[in-house]
């Protein structure tokens, strides 16, 4: 009885340590500026409407689901000959500034300067030139895990021998980006042609896992970048498909090229680029093809 007794009473002793609450305090990180800033215009075209967006980083526990803007900032690009294009905060969309009619130059450098809560911050990047996208048409799909197969957008292009080519690619569907700050898709398409380089890419399909649907209307965008920027978002994509598996590659910050002018250490995220694009669109049909039509 004794026994039971002292056997019940350690028991109960266990279960209340178990029980013990251990207050954690996470530290408040910096509010960080973030930039999405691109200068882009079709090839042949002489000059082209800009679009800047600016967030702000948030805590890790937020629920909003939306990155805050970054409004009331100073925005403008500066060309190699001292002109001047100054952006302007878009009415009703806090944090979007916006300019008409850029002219750009391919093989020309700029430099985005931006002031914003007392910091100026400064990137330039050079004007790269477009390689032609020759068809969009549609191709068996590598549909996620759980989800049936079907359709998705494919390509064919031919990357000019002897140059050094990188290449972003940005999906619509129905006119909806794929890749937006509220989409599911978190992860750009992006290619070197290290090994490829005066190849026939045919059969290629940025974004083989979003399936498609007959009558869908898909525009597929070809956009020219620097080899840094290349290096930018194939870093940045492979933290954000990172699902934690012995093979992923170890979680770590991507620092991009928007330099803090006013205080180095207090970096911005995001990147700054700028090229020609070249792009196609058409409807999904109900035939399945293996290449080009």
């Amino acid at each position: 009885m004794w026994r039971h007794a002292v056997t019940t009473a350690l028991a109960v002793a266990v279960l209340s340590a178990c029980e013990r609450v251990v207050s954690v305090t996470v530290p408040v990180a910096e509010v960080r500026l973030v930039v999405e800033a691109r200068l882009e215009r079709a090839r042949g075209a002489v000059a082209a409407d800009q679009v800047i967006r600016l967030t702000t980083t948030e805590g890790v526990f937020s629920s909003s689901g939306t990155p805050p803007a970054a409004t009331g900032a100073t925005v403008r690009v500066v060309a190699a000959d001292g002109a001047i294009t100054p952006f302007t905060e878009r009415a009703g969309e806090p944090g979007v500034f916006v300019a008409r009619a850029m002219p750009l130059v391919v093989a020309a450098p700029y430099t985005l300067e931006i002031t914003w809560d007392g910091d100026r911050y400064a990137a330039t990047e050079t004007m790269q030139p477009a390689v032609t996208l020759d068809s969009l048409y549609f191709t068996v799909g590598n549909a996620r895990p759980g989800r049936p197969s079907g359709l998705a957008a494919s390509i064919r292009l031919l990357d000019p021998a002897g140059e050094r080519n990188f290449y972003l690619w940005d999906q619509w569907v129905n006119g909806r980006r794929q890749v937006s700050p509220d989409s599911t898709t978190f992860t750009r398409a992006v290619l070197s042609d290290d090994i490829l380089d005066g190849a026939v890419i045919t059969d290629f399909t940025p974004y083989g896992g979003i399936i498609l649907q007959p009558t869908e209307v898909v525009r597929l965008r070809q956009l020219s970048i620097s080899e840094q920027a290349y290096r930018f978002y194939a870093a940045l994509s492979a933290q954000t498909g990172n699902d934690g598996s012995p093979f992923a590659v170890p979680a770590g910050s991507v620092r991009g090229n928007v330099a803090n002018v006013t205080r180095p250490g207090r970096l911005a995220l995001g990147y700054f680029i700028a090229g020609e694009y070249t792009e196609r669109e058409a409807r999904v049909g109900g035939l399945l093809s293996s290449g080009e039509p």
